[in-house]
């Protein structure tokens, strides 16, 4: 594709009509390097599906979306052991989707603001 140099026009004739007149009326191909995020912002949100893929930490992030829970009743629910629990809410913790906080003698669990907007407009629990 042969592209101007001053605008980054697309100027290649065998490209669809559709798709060289939708690069066009964006403003080239500058405009669109400009609409994707950096290569920083993408490995983040890479990270962040990554995160997101496995099932134990989806449950965990949607039952500390209905209440706050220490680890003993999260491991009773899922039924895991404690050293995968113990991985898991690190990592979660880690990407800050969810946070903790001492009492006495527990630690307790509960998911953050960006945690639910990981989980997307989902209806929680009462």
């Amino acid at each position: 594709m042969a592209v101007n140099k001053g605008s980054r026009k697309t100027s290649d004739s065998s490209l669809p009509d559709e798709v060289s007149a939708a690069i066009e009326e964006m403003g080239g191909l500058d405009k669109l390097a400009c609409s994707i995020p950096l290569p920083k912002e993408i490995a983040a949100e890479a990270e962040l599906h990554h995160l997101l893929s496995d099932k134990t930490r989806l449950m965990i992030l949607y039952s500390l979306d209905c209440c706050e829970m220490c680890p003993c009743i999260l491991k009773q629910y899922l039924k895991i052991s404690d050293s995968r629990l113990s991985y898991h809410l690190s990592a979660l913790e880690k990407f800050g989707l969810v946070t903790s906080y001492p009492k006495k003698n527990w630690r307790i669990f509960r998911i953050t603001e960006q945690g639910k907007a990981a989980l997307g407009k989902r209806k929680s629990c009462p």
